[in-house]
């Protein structure tokens, strides 16, 4: 713990450090705890306990395990601005995809995935347009959701409001992090070609072109459906999980 002159005549700072770390600091959420630790020097002390800050990280981003406090400062709150190029920053050799999954409230999915382009993995990393694929197209991953049978409509209209999607790229040389994803879905539907239901994601990113970032989620039954029994339902896999780039 972070222990500094708690004796200073200041009220709050006569409390033992510990207490304030262990009983008050961690009620906080991070925005709060930021403006928190502006307040005064003794504070700001306290408020940067790495532990305070991978609580808060691995509650809204379980796949992240390192660099808590920078991580939380660049992907939170969603991304809604740009960072200034520097000249001498170092070319970008590969990203890290951090994805979390979530249907009311428990996660369902979670991967950390590597992008290469110089090891000749990259894939679509140089490509146009920009992608990212987490599953292979013979993987599926299972889950607790079902889908009950009757009301298709209403089970859509479920998943749509239901499902929670956040997705950390991280660029390990410029030590970056950037939350891309909108969190809450902007559309559900069915793809009538392969019968999934297929949940989208999308922001808008600012630079020197904008671009549109959208993630999509498809999720279907445990055995391949062209058609889904609208009447008999059944469990629910999720068997893909992309993401693209599109300039606007």
């Amino acid at each position: 713990m972070a222990h500094g002159d708690y004796s200073n005549g200041d009220s709050f700072s006569t409390l033992h450090p510990d207490i304030i770390q262990t009983q008050i600091l961690t009620r906080l959420d991070g925005p709060t705890l930021t403006s928190t630790a502006s307040t005064s020097s003794y504070i700001h002390t306290l408020c940067t306990e790495q532990k305070l800050w991978q609580e808060l990280s691995t509650a809204a981003w379980p796949s992240v395990n390192a660099g808590y406090r920078s991580f939380f400062a660049d992907s939170y709150p969603f991304s809604e601005h740009t960072w200034p190029s520097e000249k001498d920053d170092p070319p970008t050799t590969g990203l890290i995809s951090a994805v979390d999954l979530y249907y009311r409230g428990e996660l369902i999915y979670s991967k950390v995935q590597e992008m290469e382009t110089e090891s000749g993995k990259g894939g679509w990393f140089l490509s146009t347009p920009f992608r990212v694929d987490l599953l292979d197209p013979k993987e599926s991953v299972e889950t607790r959701i079902r889908y009950p049978g009757g009301d298709y409509e209403a089970w859509v209209r479920d998943m749509k409001e239901s499902m929670k999607l956040n997705w950390i790229l991280i660029d390990p040389v410029k030590k970056r992090a950037a939350n891309i994803s909108s969190r809450d879905a902007v559309s559900a539907k069915r793809n009538w070609l392969t019968g999934d239901l297929e949940i989208r994601f999308s922001t808008v990113v600012t630079g020197k072109r904008a671009a549109e970032v959208a993630m999509v989620l498809s999720c279907g039954s445990a055995e391949t459906w062209k058609e889904v029994d609208e009447e008999v339902g059944g469990e629910v896999h999720v068997r893909e999980v992309r993401l693209g780039f599109t300039h606007l």
